[in-house]
């Protein structure tokens, strides 16, 4: 036989002329008194609830929303069109049939035109003592009648108020309208009093868990809102800056959520291991983990959610537990945190609420 073309390397002939099969060592007999692995470990239901009592939170992006009204519908138009558009929202009442509280005489009549009233269109009262006129939007909590210099129409007022629903910064208004700054910077103030007069009163029915009823879940976390100048600090202190700091859903946990059937879902944190009765504890980890794949280290990415389960007690049956399973995570809370920030300093936190609660609509 011929030499082989090319000639392989010095050793590799001899290695292979030599190479054995290794032997297989014989698989070892399953363990009789030891279960294995698997067998111990729970099996998770498929469809674990993210939140289980209550209405899920719905997902909607910006891109897709639809609104009835536009900027379109009060930009030179005429003010009866503009004056109906936004009395069948509900924006402005109707004022017919109502006893004028100037006078407490008469009902007021119908909308009508007068030359005589500042914008043309009012209501007049039937009384023939009186028979003053009330504009549409008198006594309104943000559109403001008035005359001179810094008077402006419903249609100006009505289309600066379709931009800060829309999340227009005052800036952008000012440049995209031709606005005086005063009348936006009111309109925006006045927006924000009104959301807060709303948020008010429903605070005190605000609720951590139900009551020793069932089991409800309670996510936490904590933002930085903004800093300023620490009042306390001296003249020579090396830190003068202070960071308001807030705490959403945990930062008085044994008096919100103490003996409240709650299920507390945080990220891993050393602010939230206290236990307390009456709550279980999960959490997820919001941070890469390196760990040794056959050999080689690599990086996971965080499991922002996982399926966990809880050992609760049964109200039933009060001698035995039951076993619930849950999704943890703080994704609410981290989209509520975020948008805070976007949204806010310190002072418009009821506004905040407010928009939260109706995000959807």
């Amino acid at each position: 036989m011929g030499k082989a073309w090319p000639a392989a390397k010095r050793g590799k002939a001899r290695a292979a002329s030599q190479s054995r099969p290794a032997k297989k060592k014989p698989a070892a007999a399953p363990s009789i008194l030891k279960k294995p692995a698997a067998a111990n470990k729970p099996s998770a239901p498929k469809n674990a609830p993210y939140v289980l009592h209550g209405t899920p939170t719905k997902k909607m992006r910006d891109a897709q929303a639809t609104w009835t009204r536009s900027l379109h519908d009060f930009v030179n138009r005429p003010a009866k069109s503009i004056i109906d558009k936004l009395t069948r929202d509900n924006i402005l009442p109707d004022w017919k049939g109502i006893t004028w509280p100037y006078c407490g005489g008469g009902p007021l009549g119908p909308l009508k035109h007068y030359d005589d009233s500042n914008g043309g269109w009012a209501y007049r009262c039937n009384d023939k003592e009186c028979k003053r006129t009330v504009l549409p939007h008198a006594f309104h909590p943000i559109f403001k009648c008035g005359a001179g210099e810094s008077h402006a129409s419903l249609a100006d007022q009505a289309s600066v108020l379709s931009c800060p629903i829309a999340k227009c910064s005052q800036t952008s208004v000012r440049l995209l309208l031709k606005k005086n700054h005063k009348l936006t910077e009111g309109i925006y103030e006045f927006l924000h009093e009104v959301r807060a007069k709303n948020v008010a009163p429903h605070e005190k029915d605000i609720k951590f868990g139900e009551d020793c009823s069932r089991w409800a879940d309670v996510e936490a976390d904590a933002v930085d809102l903004a800093k300023g100048e620490d009042p306390d600090a001296g003249p020579r202190a090396q830190k003068t800056v202070i960071w308001e700091q807030r705490v959403i859903g945990h930062p008085w946990r044994k008096k919100w959520v103490h003996k409240r059937n709650a299920i507390l879902h945080t990220d891993r944190a050393r602010t939230y291991k206290m236990k307390l009765d009456g709550v279980r504890h999960d959490w997820v980890v919001h941070a890469r983990k390196r760990v040794k794949v056959q050999g080689k280290w690599k990086w996971v990415k965080p499991a922002y959610t996982k399926k966990i389960y809880h050992d609760v007690r049964d109200d039933d049956m009060p001698n035995k537990t039951k076993r619930i399973w849950v999704k943890a995570g703080t994704e609410i809370i981290d989209h509520v945190c975020r948008e805070l920030r976007k949204h806010l300093g310190s002072n418009k936190i009821r506004s905040f609420q407010w928009l939260h609660w109706h995000r959807d609509e």
